[in-house]
């Protein structure tokens, strides 16, 4: 989930190690080439357990909720360690001002008790695995339809998460990490 050094020395080479530097770039890389270097480097502080801001922790939430979903579904992503930071994608859906996203992933998270599953991985799997005990169907035909709908509508609207970032600079500090 966390890109390895080399790679984080690429992205600080390629788009600049700030966030002015990084949005400056904008005519050269398009918007979500642009997010994924903020991601990779948010990542790096995420880490190397340095302080974060909601801001970056919500472009990292949001970035990882599309790469696991995208690759396997929800199921996958509450399963693995990038829904330990389902708050903050929750977070980002609401700052962004993504109605579609929120409403999806609201409807997602209603198959946990209290529509909050747990931010610690294990703790996550082991609420899975007691709604499957509970009724197998139920969560397999939950995380296929909140699945299938996110493919019909992806989410999150990557210029809406493109326009927070540029209108909420000073809440990224990338120059470390």
């Amino acid at each position: 989930m966390i890109a390895p050094a080399e790679k984080i020395a690429e992205v600080r080479a390629k788009y600049g190690g700030t966030i002015k530097e990084i949005l400056a770039k904008e005519h050269i890389y398009d918007l979500y080439e642009i997010v994924g270097a903020i991601e990779i480097l948010v990542g790096s502080k995420i880490v190397q357990k340095m302080p974060t801001t909601l801001s970056e922790r919500m472009i990292f939430a949001l970035k990882w909720l599309q790469i696991e979903v995208q690759n396997g579904g929800f199921h996958q992503y509450f399963f693995n360690s990038a829904g330990d930071f389902w708050k903050d994608a929750l977070e980002g859906l609401i700052a962004v001002g993504d109605a579609h996203g929120l409403t999806l992933f609201r409807q997602t998270l209603s198959i946990f008790p209290d529509a909050t599953p747990s931010e610690d991985r294990f703790t996550r799997q082991d609420q899975l695995e007691v709604l499957e005990e509970q009724n197998e169907d139920r969560l397999w035909k939950h995380f296929s339809c909140v699945t299938d709908e996110y493919f019909k509508a992806p989410f999150p609207n990557w210029e809406m998460v493109y326009d927070y970032v540029k209108k909420h600079e000073e809440d990224f500090d990338l120059s470390s990490g």
